[in-house]
């Protein structure tokens, strides 16, 4: 009897033990699962919160994919980081000229030797533009490259996520997961609708202007209702460039010197959801106000290069014999350069001609004989600082020269590397890029920024002119203009 008694005893007592392990085990899951994220929690090596966003287990870029660097995307992703790393870096010896695969390499290294590492993200537009897309993963590449190669950032390495969307309907979703994702500290890149940057307290940096950039005007606005405080609490969103305006404006004033009529050629287009067209069309109003404001004219005479019945002969006679046109103006999409070279060929000889940004191309240099003497504005030009190693380190890194899309893209990057460095929370980046008294240097210069997040300065201009032993690879470059 004693003894099922005790039998008893211990088969409760284990009973209420089990129930106690069991309960003792679901509170902790539930706290678990309610924590709030540190806000600067070390990046996961390989996990990413959506397909939109990619650390190496997708190739993007896929412009002279070569096997090494798909094995090394697999490798990648069945967390095999050593072959990996191997598979990258014999991807670059065939095509050094890759910064999707250089990203992977410096992401791959970091998994492999399981690094304390700072997340950055790069928006790259790969499926709309992609020549844009790799010139700021050229820019990103190298800043990572450089600072993880000097030990990283306080003893963390740089670790980049490249996002990117198929289409236009899932670029919402794609900022969304980017400013919810707490892993990542900053991002690079260029959006239409930043507003939920500053929303949810997102340092984004932007590495090139547009002329329809939502964000510009939304800056201004709200610095004409708040005061400078306040503004540098809740901004966000810094330029590495002056503001398209401050381009458009020292361009101008040079073209209103040259001749009295102007006439321009836009790309409109009739779509409202392609932003490369309407950034077209806002600049050919910018640039009317600005040649008008500095005392000359634009006529009337209309030229269209996204119309497909466009004559570029018949245009630039009309300009020329009827309304005395003295210049002309060129303002194509990327799309449309190689329409905008048909006009340069009618115009050359004949009248000035200028071009709008879009035009610093090395496509442009492809057709020198027909733009030699085109005027650009331009934000960055490799003979601007001579003594600055950007453009040398650059050459030297991807065998090629650099653009000012690169430069913009490494300078964001710089600044995002300086702030992180005193602070590398998501609020604490945004405080010391806020500081009137932060300042940093990189391809353009010394960098700092308004309370706004603007960045004061003017624009340069170049010239295409001819050149022996070019090393753009053509006999034609963009040289610098002493004067404006």
């Amino acid at each position: 009897m004693t003894t099922k008694k005790e039998n008893l005893r211990l088969l409760i007592s284990l009973g209420i033990a089990g129930i106690m392990v069991a309960l003792i085990l679901w509170l902790i899951s539930k706290l678990s699962s309610t924590i709030v994220p540190s806000s600067n929690p070390i990046s996961n090596p390989i996990s990413t919160s959506s397909s939109l966003i990619n650390l190496g287990t997708r190739i993007l870029v896929k412009v002279q994919t070569y096997p090494e660097k798909t094995d090394g995307v697999k490798a990648f992703g069945e967390k095999k980081f050593s072959t990996a790393v191997e598979k990258f870096t014999a991807s670059l010896k065939n095509n050094p000229n890759d910064p999707e695969t250089l990203i992977y390499l410096n992401n791959a290294k970091i998994a492999r030797d399981n690094s304390e590492s700072l997340k950055v993200a790069v928006i790259a537009p790969v499926n709309f533009d992609q020549n844009l897309a790799e010139e700021l993963l050229r820019g990103v590449a190298q800043a990572q490259n450089e600072v993880n190669n000097q030990g990283g950032i306080n003893g963390k390495k740089l670790q980049i996520v490249i996002a990117s969307v198929e289409n236009r309907e899932d670029s919402e979703k794609l900022d969304k997961e980017l400013v919810e994702d707490q892993s990542i500290v900053a991002a690079v890149g260029v959006r239409r609708d930043a507003a939920i940057y500053n929303k949810k307290r997102l340092v984004l940096v932007l590495p090139v202007e547009r002329p329809n950039q939502a964000e510009n005007s939304e800056n201004i606005e709200q610095n004409a209702v708040n005061n400078q405080q306040d503004t540098a609490n809740n901004n966000y969103l810094f330029h590495i460039n002056p503001l398209y305006e401050n381009l458009v404006d020292t361009h101008a004033r040079y073209i209103a010197r040259q001749g009295r009529n102007i006439a321009i050629c836009g790309d409109i287009r009739s779509s409202g959801n392609n932003s490369t067209s309407s950034s077209s069309g806002v600049l050919v109003e910018q640039y009317t106000q600005a040649v008008e404001k500095y005392g000359s004219k634009v006529i009337s005479t209309s030229c269209n290069l996204a119309d497909k019945n466009f004559d570029p002969k018949a245009f630039v006679d009309q300009a020329i014999e009827t309304e005395n046109a003295s210049g002309f103006l060129l303002i194509p999409s990327f799309r449309s350069i190689s329409y905008a070279t048909k006009v340069a060929q009618e115009v050359k000889g004949r009248k000035p001609l200028f071009a709008s940004e879009t035009m610093y191309s090395a496509k442009t240099l492809e057709n020198g004989r027909d733009v030699e003497g085109m005027v650009v504005p331009v934000y960055w030009h490799r003979d601007a600082n001579k003594n600055n190693p950007f453009a040398e380190n650059a050459f030297g890194l991807w065998k090629a020269r650099v653009n000012q899309r690169t430069a913009g893209a490494y300078d964001a990057m710089q600044v995002i590397i300086a702030g992180l460095k005193e602070n590398n929370t998501r609020e604490g980046l945004q405080k010391v890029l806020s500081n009137l008294d932060f300042s940093t240097s990189g391809a353009t210069g010394n960098i700092m920024f308004s309370p706004s997040g603007e960045r004061q300065g003017e624009a340069l201009l170049v010239k295409i002119e001819r050149c022996e032993r070019c090393s753009s690879g053509t006999n034609y470059d963009f040289v610098l203009l002493n004067k404006k």
